[in-house]
């Protein structure tokens, strides 16, 4: 089999027991077969209703997948932040401020996910998969550098993907995107850093919105052993 699935966006596999990728409307019919040939336990779409709407999930149906959006809803205090956001990690630490309880959903839904690898995937599989990476990474004892270096890796990956889409944006559009195209280490390690700085680091920030030491554990186990 293929490192990747044919057709697969921005694919790999960070921890033994976490694939992540973007948006799997892209696989072939062949990628599908090769997707499903590695027995995952779980395909967790992080993406809005909207955006299944638009592209729809192959997998729709199965009983592998499952749709947890990490974008909550009508949150002034996210949605204020966001509109201030200068680039990707301050929309990020935006979102650990002001959706936790969707964070840990996730992460629970990975924990109590059948035997098995898991597939986490957005659209492009840069930000939102990049944030629930990055927490499995730390939780499961990886050093920063190395959860930099996956966030990093996403950035060659996209160039196709990213020239593609803005041949459909105006000009107007091109300009306020801009700022949030680039995949570079500190979009990622700053809302660590944040985490650190608020709340002690990942293991406290998750302890506090309740996905406890001993969650954390059992999930740092399953995606060490995959």
């Amino acid at each position: 089999m293929p490192t990747s699935p044919e057709g697969a966006l921005n694919f790999r596999r960070p921890l033994p027991g976490l694939y992540r990728s973007g948006n799997l409307s892209f696989l072939s019919g062949r990628g599908r077969e090769e997707l499903l040939a590695l027995k995952l336990g779980l395909i967790l779409d992080l993406r809005t209703r909207v955006e299944r709407n638009i592209d729809a999930p192959p997998f729709l149906g199965r009983t592998e997948y499952l749709n947890l959006s990490l974008l909550p809803y009508r949150i002034r205090p996210l949605n204020e932040a966001t509109a201030a956001a200068h680039s990707n990690a301050d929309l990020t630490s935006a979102l650990l401020d002001h959706g936790a309880n969707g964070i840990v959903s996730i992460l629970g839904a990975i924990l109590d996910a059948p035997p098995g690898p898991v597939l986490i995937h957005c659209h492009a599989g840069k930000d939102r998969t990049g944030l629930i990476a990055a927490l499995c990474l730390d939780l499961s004892g990886r050093g920063r550098e190395e959860i930099a270096a996956d966030y990093v890796a996403t950035g060659p990956e996209l160039v196709d993907f990213y020239a593609s889409g803005r041949v459909r944006r105006s000009a107007e559009q091109r300009v306020r995107d801009e700022p949030f195209m680039p995949t570079v280490a500190d979009d990622v390690l700053r809302p660590l850093t944040h985490l650190d700085a608020v709340w002690g680091g990942v293991g406290p920030y998750l302890a506090a919105h309740g996905f406890s030491e001993a969650e954390q554990a059992a999930l740092a186990e399953r995606l060490i052993t995959g």
